[in-house]
C-alpha cells in the first residue's frame, strides 16, 4: 500500500523518510524510558525489583507502582502475603506492616533488612500461612496478595479488610477464581497492565477498592508527572 502511494506520487520519498525517522526516534525513546528511566535493564541484570537508583519497589507492573507512589499510606496498617523488596518499600511508607513468608531461605535473607514497624512471620504450613492474618485483632487498611495460595488468601483477606480499604492482587491476569471472588464481594476492580521490573513480558496488577475507600494524595497534586513524562506544551488547568 505504502509503495503504491509512493509510486503514484501521493507520498514523496523525502516525506516517507521523515516519517520513518520520527517513528524510529519515538521507538528509541520508549526503549530508553523503560530500560533506563524505569530501570528495567538494571533489574533484569540483577534479578531484583528496584527502580533505576536501586531503591526497592514491589514486583508489580510499573503502572501499579507509579499509582502507589501517588498515595499517602503513612497512617495505614498493611498485611502482605508474600515478601520481598516490596516489603521494604511498603515499610518505609506505612504505619505498620505485617508480612508472612513461607520460604525459610528468603525469610532469613530479608529479616535483617526490615525496620521496627514490620512484624515478619515465617509460616511454611499452608493453613497457618493463609490464616496468619487472623492472629491480629484489628482489620487492615491494605492487604497485598502476592504469594502462594492466592484464592484462599483472598477469601481470608475479605474478612480482615477495613470498610475503607483495598486489596492488591498481583498477576491477576493468570487467574480466574480469585479476581472473580473479590469482584463478587462488591469491590471495585481496577487493572493496571504493563511491563514491570526484570521481565520481558507484560502482566497485570489489580486493585480492588471498597466502596468507601479512603486514600489521600502523597503530594500537593495528583497525579504528579510519571517516569518518562514531559511537561505540557501549554498550561492546562
Amino acid at each position: 500500500m505504502m509503495i503504491n502511494k509512493i509510486a503514484r506520487g501521493v507520498i514523496r520519498p523525502w516525506l516517507l523518510g521523515r516519517l520513518i525517522l520520527r517513528a524510529v526516534r519515538a521507538t528509541l525513546r520508549n526503549c530508553y524510558t523503560l530500560s533506563v528511566e524505569f530501570g528495567q535493564f538494571k533489574t533484569a541484570r540483577r534479578g531484583q525489583s528496584t527502580d533505576r537508583y536501586g531503591n526497592p519497589i514491589p514486583w508489580f507492573t510499573y503502572p501499579a507502582v507509579e499509582y502507589i507512589k501517588q498515595l499517602d499510606f503513612s497512617d495505614k496498617t498493611i498485611f502482605e502475603y508474600g515478601s520481598g523488596n516490596g516489603t521494604i518499600f511498603w515499610a518505609a511508607r506505612c504505619k505498620k506492616l505485617v508480612a508472612v513468608e513461607d520460604n525459610q531461605h528468603w525469610y532469613n535473607r530479608l529479616k535483617g533488612e526490615l525496620p521496627d514497624n514490620v512484624d515478619y512471620i515465617l509460616s511454611n504450613e499452608k493453613e497457618k500461612y493463609i490464616n496468619s492474618i487472623d492472629n491480629y485483632p484489628q482489620k487492615f487498611d491494605v492487604i497485598i496478595i502476592d504469594g502462594y495460595h492466592r484464592y484462599e488468601c483472598a477469601v481470608r483477606a475479605l474478612r480482615n479488610l477495613k470498610d475503607d480499604g483495598l486489596i492488591i492482587l498481583d498477576n491477576s491476569d493468570w487467574m480466574d477464581k480469585t479476581p472473580e471472588a473479590l469482584r463478587e464481594s462488591n469491590l471495585i476492580q481496577v487493572d493496571m497492565s504493563g511491563f514491570g521490573p526484570a521481565l520481558g513480558w507484560t502482566w497485570t496488577t489489580s486493585f480492588f477498592f471498597t466502596r468507601g475507600v479512603d486514600l489521600k494524595p502523597a503530594h500537593d497534586r495528583q497525579p504528579i508527572p510519571g517516569v518518562g513524562s514531559v511537561p505540557p506544551l501549554v498550561r492546562v488547568e
